[in-house]
């Protein structure tokens, strides 16, 4: 199978799965079964990515590939530490200039079961295969992450019919590509993409825990955007200092 070949499988089974579950659960009233058909849309990046290794038989040598032993700390806490000082930063920054109350959210039960699953979901399919796949591609390493964020972004358009995700489309297509990068570099510094799922349940999690959403905060988008500009800012720190470091590594040589 060509890697093109794959590389639309992939996108097809990803974007038309959510749409399958979508049309399932506008004529299905049971609670739990909506609830399941919920968690293969989120899950349909992963599923296509299997899906997709079954068929070219790679399974196993991809999941040795992508799953390499890495520092528990870099693999777990780093991560964690990432997407709680930014969203720390950013809603402390929105109240105190802003003078809002600071205060965090509730999260219930089945919030808790969705935010779980995020640990499995999605990052099998797109940190976990799509990005690796675009590697091998040649597509320019820089590019990669960009390139990721903006298929990601797009395919959250099952829950934007929802009425899930209160984020203006095109904020939340940019904050999709720049967070792309830190998750990019989360999984090329580790070798693993434990990382990534990592931080995406962390993500997610102090998001809501922050109360970082418009909705948290009367539709008021600014929390969000100083979370976006927090990860831009550190990307570039990152890159900056990476530069530097190969740069000196050159003038050694």
């Amino acid at each position: 199978m060509s890697k093109t070949t794959k590389l639309t499988l992939f996108i097809l089974i990803s974007f038309l799965l959510p749409m399958a579950a979508l049309f399932f659960q506008s004529r299905i009233t049971n609670d739990t079964v909506n609830l399941l058909l919920f968690g293969v849309q989120a899950a349909s990046p992963s599923i296509a990515a299997f899906a997709v290794l079954l068929l070219s038989k790679e399974v196993r040598p991809h999941f040795k590939v992508i799953f390499q032993k890495a520092h528990i700390t870099a693999v777990i806490v780093v991560p964690v530490l990432i997407a709680s000082i930014t969203m720390l930063i950013s809603k402390s920054v929105y109240c105190i200039v802003w003078g809002k109350e600071f205060s965090l959210g509730n999260i219930s039960v089945t919030k808790w079961l969705i935010l779980l699953w995020a640990l499995v979901a999605e990052e099998l399919g797109w940190r976990g295969y799509l990005e690796p796949l675009l590697q091998e591609m040649k597509i320019k390493k820089w590019v990669i992450p960009c390139v990721v964020g903006i298929i990601w972004g797009l395919w959250h358009y099952h829950y934007f019919i929802q009425g899930r995700i209160d984020v203006p489309l095109l904020l939340f297509c940019v904050g999709c590509i720049i967070e792309s990068y830190i998750y990019s570099i989360l999984v090329s510094t580790t070798k693993n993409v434990l990382s990534a799922m990592i931080y995406h349940f962390s993500w997610n999690l102090m998001v809501n825990l922050f109360m970082i959403n418009p909705s948290d905060n009367g539709g008021n988008i600014i929390p969000y955007t100083l979370v976006i500009i927090l990860e831009t800012v550190g990307i570039i720190i990152y890159g900056l200092y990476r530069w530097n470091k190969e740069s000196s590594s050159d003038i050694a040589l």
